[in-house]
C-alpha cells in the first residue's frame, strides 16, 4: 500500500486508542454493563420517551409497517 493511505489510518487509530485509554481512566465508579444498557440510571423520562420512539419507527421502517 502507498505511505498516503497507511499514514493517516494509523494516526487515526493511534488517536482512537489515546482517547479510548483517556476515557477508561477518567470513567466514573461502577460497572460497564450499569452504565452501558441503563445510561447509570441517569436518563430522564423525556430520554426514554424519545429512544422508545426512535426504536418503534426504525424496527417499523425496517420491517415494512406504516
Amino acid at each position: 500500500m502507498q505511505l498516503e493511505v497507511i499514514l493517516p489510518l494509523v494516526a487515526y487509530l493511534v488517536v482512537v486508542f489515546g482517547i479510548s485509554v483517556y476515557a477508561m481512566r477518567k470513567r466514573s465508579t461502577g460497572t460497564f454493563l450499569n452504565e452501558y444498557f441503563l445510561g447509570s440510571r441517569s436518563m430522564g423520562g423525556i430520554v426514554l420517551a424519545m429512544t422508545l420512539t426512535a426504536t418503534y419507527i426504525s424496527a417499523s421502517s425496517f420491517i415494512g409497517g406504516p
